[in-house]
C-alpha cells in the first residue's frame, strides 16, 4: 500500500528533522496511518492521487501518535499521580481526523427489504 505522506513531510509539519533513531517508528506509523485511512475512507478517491488532505491527516495522526509517551495514559502534575497502560496511543484514527475525513466515505443508505404480497384471492405468479 502507498504511504499518504514521508517521514521528511512529517518532519516539515514538526519543525525539526526527523532523527535517524525515530525515522523507522516515524515511517511505520505512517504506514499505520494511511492503512487506517485508506480503510476508513469506502467513498471514491483514486489510488493512484489520493485527496491532498490525506498527506495532512497523515502526518496529524503521526505527530498525535509520537506525542504519547508509551505506556502512559495519563499524568497529573499536582499530588503527582501517574497511570501505566498496556498501550497509551490507541491505533486508531481520531475524531478531528474521522471528521476531516468524512468526505471520502461511503454514506450509509437503507433499501426496502419488503415485497408486495399480493390482495387475498388473486393468485401469486
Amino acid at each position: 500500500m502507498k504511504r499518504f505522506a514521508t517521514a521528511e513531510d512529517v518532519a516539515a509539519r514538526l519543525g525539526r528533522p526527523v532523527l535517524d533513531d525515530e525515522r523507522p517508528r516515524v515511517e511505520a506509523l505512517l504506514d499505520d496511518a494511511s492503512a487506517l485511512i485508506a480503510e476508513h475512507c469506502t467513498g471514491t478517491w483514486s489510488p493512484e492521487a489520493p485527496p491532498a488532505s490525506f498527506r495532512v491527516i497523515a502526518c496529524a495522526e503521526v505527530i498525535r501518535w509520537l506525542s504519547v509517551t508509551p505506556g502512559v495514559v495519563s499524568e497529573r502534575t499536582g499530588e503527582l499521580e501517574i497511570q501505566f497502560a498496556a498501550s497509551a496511543a490507541q491505533a486508531g484514527l481520531s475524531e478531528a481526523a474521522k471528521s476531516g475525513l468524512r468526505r471520502y466515505r461511503r454514506a450509509l443508505s437503507s433499501i426496502p427489504l419488503a415485497r408486495e404480497v399480493p390482495p387475498s384471492g388473486t393468485p401469486s405468479p
